[in-house]
């Protein structure tokens, strides 16, 4: 049995800021190199910096601990090194893990010619683009914004609500009134309604026709949930940062809790752990609207999944100007249908420019087999 594709060497750098914006975050990007000398990559947002306390290593820091058991193993292997350590993983987001994951996806995609999508079924070479917008404090503002939108071509937008209820009704009408003959919508509210208010909203965004009401209650009350869409008539999808394994959206199913279920690759343990999410819900005859968060790899990664899977409805992006993070590789661009392809090439498709991120990278260590 050739051990080509046995891992040899794991470097781990870690960049911060990640971006310019008000929140610093560490970039923690993983290179995993097989005995044949293909390059695996991933990347990983760790927590923000702590105020005069210098960048985040802790990320860093757990994939020093973890990347030890992935010497030696092959790519070709990934869903038994992706259990051994998920099953030792404390972290309730398992960043470290889905890195390592996806970095092994990567470059067995690589090793195959093929890109990753292609790998995983190669359901679909494009989906929709939906544009994940700023919040705003005035309502104009926001109404100008998706107009702006529309003329780049985006065919979707997701608002997000702040914490006055008659404000965000205010918003998602005014907005729909301008361009809801031309767009698709999404209402995140960021877990800030109580039931009543909730159902209150929702029904003025069934009478709208939104696509969904995303998250105004926390992943895990599945109850409140399961009463807001028998009350309300809207698609509701949980926020999904929390559904980290299977037996939370198992039971959401279960209860009728969810429209759509919402997972994504950055935080439940990678391609192979939202993969099973995605088959869970296709099942269930229901789709995965992928979070697609983070900097480079894991959205990549979402990209890939939704395209390869074909259980997705559409993809997530920040909307131009509205993320100040530095990517550490760009999005592809949205067609003039408003719709996203993956890059060409194998893998992910895209290589981090190494000497930019050698250089720019406050830690850097090697681990070898």
């Amino acid at each position: 049995m050739s051990r080509d594709l046995d891992i040899v060497r794991v470097r781990v750098h870690a960049v911060a800021p990640a971006g310019n914006g008000a929140v610093p975050v560490v970039d923690n990007i993983l290179r995993l190199t097989a005995a044949n000398g293909l390059e695996g990559w991933a990347s990983s947002a760790s927590d923000p910096s702590a105020l005069g306390g210098g960048p985040d290593r802790s990320l860093a820091d757990r994939l020093r601990a973890i990347a030890p058991q992935v010497l030696g193993a092959s790519a070709l292997e990934r869903e038994a090194v992706s259990e051994r350590l998920l099953r030792a993983c404390g972290d309730p987001r398992k960043r470290a893990e889905s890195a390592i994951d996806i970095a092994l996806w990567d470059l067995a995609a690589r090793a195959a010619g093929e890109p990753l999508w292609r790998l995983l079924g190669g359901a679909r070479d494009r989906i929709a683009a939906c544009a994940l917008a700023p919040a705003f404090d005035d309502i104009d503002a926001c109404v100008a914004f998706v107009g702006d939108l529309a003329a780049r071509g985006y065919r979707a937008v997701k608002l997000r609500a702040e914490r006055d209820p008659g404000r965000d009704l205010a918003m998602a009408g005014a907005v729909h009134a301008a361009h809801g003959a031309r767009m698709a919508f999404m209402l995140a509210a960021g877990r800030r309604y109580d039931l009543g208010t909730a159902v209150r909203i929702g029904r003025r965004l069934a009478e709208l026709g939104f696509v969904w009401f995303e998250a105004p209650f926390p992943d895990e009350d599945v109850a409140a949930y399961a009463e807001l869409r028998r009350a309300a008539g809207v698609p509701v999808v949980p926020a999904g940062d929390t559904l980290t394994d299977l037996g939370t959206p198992r039971d959401g199913i279960a209860a009728g809790a969810w429209s759509r279920l919402r997972t994504g690759p950055a935080h439940n343990g990678g391609v192979s752990a939202t993969a099973r999410a995605m088959g869970l819900a296709a099942a269930h005859g229901t789709t995965v609207e992928l979070r697609s968060h983070g900097s480079g790899a894991p959205r990549l990664a979402a990209l890939h999944l939704a395209l390869g899977l074909g259980n997705c409805g559409w993809f997530e992006r920040p909307a131009p100007g509205a993320d100040g993070r530095r990517e550490t590789v760009p999005l592809p661009e949205i067609d003039g249908e408003g719709c996203m392809s993956a890059p060409a090439g194998p893998g992910l498709g895209a290589i981090p420019e190494w000497d930019r991120i050698e250089a720019d990278a406050f830690l850097t260590f090697d681990l070898e087999d």
